[in-house]
């Protein structure tokens, strides 16, 4: 913190750069490793988040082991993100650590005191940012970010505007992150970059917009992250006349420039070491309109798509419950006919005086089993009574197919032999399990309403 102004996160990034084509072809094939391996570190991320934040919370500073953790993991996060959306084409280190020579650096602030009432309520604070960057992220990565992959497959290169784009992403992401996990009580913020808007088409900022202070002069961290349009950022001010930001400075033959200086240059207030460029004024993020134009169409096209989501989502949703009405209707409607069918069997049962009324009886009585089972089979089910309605039909087929063994039996068969015949069938049980599986069907098709 810098005269009581809370540090944001700091990313900066190679500019654009000549990359192999094979690599961008499988460019998701060759990040498997890394997914992977995140994917356990961010289960470790969340538990020492939820220990840090009740650290935060008593002594209003995150734990030392925390601040260790949570950065390393950033750090990782943010050089894997830079490699999937083209922002370079060297392949990430496995490295908790921040690794010079890689062409994405973040830098986190010093551990510093937190406002334990903002650490209390952080994780519902962080949602307008939260929500910011869904938006973003879906406009800018997933049609456009087809588009720029194809772009890149073609041509070798990531046009600058989009280049910068997506630098303006990540680095709203990392300081996303970084306010989340409580590295930094500044909000997430400078998302349409730093001071005074580049005009289209300069490769560096105006000399006259970059003010005179000199290389080296110690100025606040804070004002590169949310000036406003118009205002001088120290950072900038801090570039000597015609130095090239990191955005634009792109060697000859193409490669990318590196970050690291000879010697450490160390930004006040930030963890060390910070080697970067030798002056701070690689740091800003110094855009320029068509760029700021290019987010907030990737602004407006995540909110369509977000709306689409959502429409899509109800339209499913809509479905599925006149699915599971028309389900409940003819599941209802077979049952009541079975009922209707059972009872004038148990009606002609009583008053049967030979065996061969009672044959016949059954006979009526499987075929109404069996065209309820159908009805069963044939009626589409929500993916929650799928289970309990081929039981349902198991058990009516089997229920069908013992009345139908029962219907065979000799005319004569006395009335002993026929319930002797009946028991080792088994029919009395199936008739109570179909009961049984019925209700439980009733119920998982009530639930899926």
């Amino acid at each position: 913190m810098t005269g009581g102004v809370p540090l944001p996160v700091l990313l900066a990034a190679a500019g654009p750069a000549q990359q192999r084509r094979w690599t961008v072809l499988i460019r998701w094939i060759m990040l498997i490793p890394h997914i992977v391996v995140l994917y356990f570190l961010n289960i470790a991320f969340a538990v020492v988040t939820f220990i840090g934040w009740w650290g935060a919370l008593f002594t209003g500073r995150l734990p030392g082991f925390a601040v260790t953790y949570l950065s390393g993991v950033i750090r990782w996060t943010i050089r894997v993100q830079a490699y999937a959306l083209l922002l370079t084409d060297q392949y990430p280190p496995f490295s908790l650590d921040d690794e010079p020579g890689y062409p994405v650096r973040v830098a986190i602030p010093s551990p510093d005191r937190l406002n334990r009432l903002a650490v209390l309520f952080r994780f519902i604070l962080v949602i307008p940012a939260g929500l910011l960057l869904d938006l973003v992220r879906l406009g800018g990565t997933t049609i456009v970010g087809f588009i720029a992959w194809l772009i890149v497959l073609i041509t070798g290169k990531l046009p600058t505007s989009l280049h910068l784009a997506y630098i303006a992403i990540l680095r709203y992401m990392t300081r996303y992150y970084g306010y989340s996990c409580m590295l930094t009580a500044a909000y997430p913020g400078g998302f349409f970059g730093d001071g005074i808007a580049m005009p289209d088409g300069a490769a560096v900022p105006p000399a006259g917009d970059l003010g005179d202070a000199a290389p080296g002069d110690e100025t606040s961290a804070a004002a590169a992250s949310d000036a406003s349009d118009g205002d001088e950022t120290p950072f900038a001010a801090a570039a000597s006349d015609g130095a090239e930001t990191p955005f634009a400075a792109a060697a000859s033959d193409g490669a990318e420039t590196p970050l690291a200086a000879a010697s450490d240059y160390g930004i006040p207030g930030y963890q060390a070491p910070v080697a970067l460029a030798p002056q701070p004024a690689d740091w800003p993020l110094l855009l320029t309109q068509g760029v700021k134009q290019l987010l907030g169409w990737f602004i407006g096209i995540g909110a369509v798509l977000w709306v689409a989501y959502i429409v899509v989502i109800v339209i499913i949703s809509s479905q599925s419950t006149i699915s599971v009405s028309n389900a409940i209707d003819r599941v209802t409607t077979a049952n009541t006919t079975l009922a209707g069918k059972v009872n004038n069997y148990q009606t002609t049962v009583q008053s049967c005086t030979d065996a061969s009324c009672v044959e016949t009886a059954n006979a009526q009585a499987a075929t109404a089993f069996t065209n309820f089972a159908n009805t069963v089979h044939d009626t589409p089910m929500p993916a929650s009574a799928v289970t309990a309605a081929n039981k349902v039909y198991s058990d009516a087929t089997k229920v069908a197919q013992d009345l139908t063994q029962l219907s065979h039996l000799s005319p004569t068969i006395s009335a002993t032999q026929y319930g002797n015949t009946a028991n080792s069938i088994g029919i009395g049980q199936a008739i109570t399990q179909f009961q049984q599986d019925y209700a439980a069907l009733g119920d998982a098709l009530n639930s899926s309403r």
